[in-house]
């Protein structure tokens, strides 16, 4: 086989067309996945009471707000509305513990956040 050689080549490619292949790099970081970064749904789900580390106080508000504002598929959020009420705050962290309750602009699939969140309850039932 000769599969050694490729990896140099490929190597010396990058580095003589080094300025399109560093723009395009730099572009894809423009996008990163960053836990500070806002601005594209700021305000989605406004006008109602602030989530706190314990909620709103008004927990099937919490649980409305929660899959609006995190844009979540009919599937999930009828798995999360079938739950318990302790179970749907561990999920929405509204219970004060780890979990962000705002996902939207902090992970790439908030839905299959969710579900996770869900199947890591139900295997400790």
């Amino acid at each position: 086989g000769g599969g050694g050689g490729g990896g140099v080549r490929r190597r010396r490619r990058r580095e003589a067309g080094g300025g399109r292949t560093e723009r395009r790099r730099r572009r894809g970081r423009s996008r990163s996945r960053s836990r500070s970064r806002r601005g594209r749904n700021d305000s989605v789900g406004g006008g109602g009471a602030a989530i706190g580390p314990y909620g709103s106080g008004d927990h099937r508000h919490d649980v409305d707000t929660f899959i609006n504002q995190n844009m979540l598929e009919a599937r999930v959020a009828h798995a999360l509305r079938t739950m318990t009420v302790e179970e749907q705050k561990k999920v929405m962290g509204t219970d004060g513990g780890e979990n962000s309750f705002v996902l939207i602009d902090r992970v790439k699939s908030p839905n299959a956040v969710v579900m996770s969140r869900i199947r890591k309850l139900e295997s400790v039932r």
